[in-house]
């Protein structure tokens, strides 16, 4: 890393630092991250672990730019279709490079490539899971097209460098944004317990203000249908069948 490098390596950690919430860090990540690391798109998608199952889902994604996000979408849909799911899964970071572990011929002849990546021209991937002590938070990958050249050792160097830090701000962050609601006390714990993503911790603590589903929904700015998803997943996840379960589980 050469002096410049240096300085824009600083300057990059230093926005990140600057942070207050949850959103503008994943936001910042992927919009400062393009200074060290060029690239076309790129998305930071949301990993849930049940603690039962150990099934890994995806949720949530924040794509730059953001059209990109329709075709994060789709990948949710059928990532256990992916060669990389496994990433998901993982207690500790990886940094993972497309073009290191599979030839063109394989990485452009899956099913996943030619459903959903082909219509944009993407041919190099890198991507690093955020992991904070163990325990999988988000999903982080960039991509270049044809028109752009694979990514370099060096730009691994950077992201293996950076994670370190991101992992530690999304984690803070995370819990901040959790404890600061009224209920979010009590949210952030059931998050850590039964593995609830970003969005249904939210909605959890919603629920523990007693806001009816309309008020939540006018809350969160999201359709009903979403919001039912949502509470379903967050009721499986805590083995109960309604609300009033919810709150009673919720005491000590």
């Amino acid at each position: 890393m050469d002096k410049n490098q240096f300085y824009l390596y600083n300057d990059v950690l230093y926005k990140l630092l600057s942070c207050t919430t949850l959103d503008s860090l994943k936001r910042a990540i992927l919009r400062e991250l393009r200074l060290l690391i060029p690239y076309r798109y790129g998305s930071i998608i949301t990993i849930c672990q049940d603690p039962e199952t150990g099934k890994i889902t995806h949720s949530e994604p924040v794509c730059i730019p953001a059209e990109f996000t329709e075709l994060e979408e789709a990948w949710i849909d059928h990532d256990e279709d992916d060669d990389y799911f496994w990433l998901s899964a993982s207690q500790e970071s990886i940094v993972l490079r497309g073009s290191d572990v599979q030839s063109d011929e394989v990485r452009l002849g899956s099913t996943t490539y030619r459903t959903l990546y082909q219509r944009y021209n993407i041919y190099d991937q890198i991507g690093v899971n955020l992991v904070y002590e163990g325990t999988p938070m988000a999903i982080l990958d960039i991509y270049r097209t044809r028109q752009d050249q694979s990514f370099s050792d060096q730009d691994a160097f950077f992201l293996k460098a950076m994670v370190k830090h991101i992992n530690c701000l999304y984690h803070r962050l995370l819990s901040q944004q959790a404890a600061a609601l009224p209920g979010g006390g009590a949210a952030q714990r059931f998050r850590q317990r039964y593995q609830l993503t970003d969005r249904e911790t939210e909605i959890l603590s919603l629920l523990f203000q007693h806001l009816n589903n309309d008020e939540m929904v006018d809350r969160l700015s999201i359709s009903r249908s979403t919001l039912d998803k949502h509470l379903y997943n967050i009721y499986r996840k805590c083995g109960v069948s309604s609300r009033v379960k919810l709150l009673q589980l919720k005491e000590p």
